[in-house]
């Protein structure tokens, strides 16, 4: 009887030891609490230092700005309606800022719709001013088109870039009558003889040779877009020099 007594009193004590020992113990720093959140960067514009011509003070603009000043554009988001009046609309007031100074354009960008494009692309050639073009990593459809719409010898890519050449479908999903279904996709045909005829334009390729390739997805390293006439160079990385070089916005 007195042993189980004890027993009984070593069990309880160290129940009660653990008990009171579980507000000590530290977490595992191998585990994260699923109430803690994960802290991540602010997702705002980059926020850069400007010094306007002329002036001794120092302002913060985005870098999108900051680039518009220098005559950079950057397309990085699909192309649609809204991005390409943004696009147009950057391009007429860089002309009319200055008629005969280049503008560069950086494209990485996944996909783009075929009418918005084409919009781009009359403006592009309404402009007096050299337009530059570069393929920073991928260019796809409309996109490759566009890089391919620049002024002949400024036309450009990066080592790794891709180019995917392809016909564009309907813009949106159509419900209709059949009669009338059928003339959207007249128009989207059309549409697409008209980018096949420019490509052949550009490249200096033979238009049986653009409807070929273009029957399938057509993919295009940068030396194989020289080689093809959609770009003019490849831009491969200066060598290093050990003297410092003036910062700028312009070409790679």
């Amino acid at each position: 009887m007195v042993r189980g007594l004890r027993l009984l009193f070593v069990v309880l004590s160290v129940q009660g030891l653990r008990t009171s020992m579980k507000g000590l113990v530290r977490p595992s720093r191998l585990r994260t609490s699923a109430r803690s959140p994960m802290t991540m960067m602010p997702q705002q514009v980059p926020q850069v230092p400007y010094q306007p011509p002329g002036t001794d003070y120092i302002m913060w603009t985005d870098i999108y700005q900051r680039l518009y000043r220098d005559r950079v554009l950057l397309v990085s988001n699909f192309i649609d309606e809204d991005k390409a009046n943004n696009l147009i609309a950057t391009l007429l007031y860089l002309k009319y800022d200055s008629p005969s100074k280049p503008i560069s354009i950086y494209f990485n960008v996944a996909g783009a719709l075929m009418k918005p494009c084409l919009a781009v692309y009359d403006t592009i050639r309404t402009l007096d001013c050299p337009i530059s073009t570069v393929n920073l990593g991928l260019a796809t459809g409309m996109g490759a088109f566009l890089c391919g719409a620049g002024t002949k010898g400024m036309r450009y890519s990066l080592p790794n870039a891709r180019f995917l050449m392809q016909r564009t479908g309907l813009d949106d999903p159509y419900q209709g009558q059949a009669t009338d279904i059928g003339l959207i996709v007249s128009e989207n045909l059309r549409d697409n003889d008209r980018v096949e005829r420019a490509l052949a334009q550009m490249t200096g390729q033979s238009l049986e040779t653009i409807k070929r390739d273009m029957s399938r997805d057509f993919y295009l390293n940068g030396q194989e877009a020289v080689n093809y006439g959609l770009i003019d160079r490849v831009l491969y990385p200066a060598p290093k020099s050990s003297s410092p070089t003036e910062a700028s916005f312009g070409l790679i």
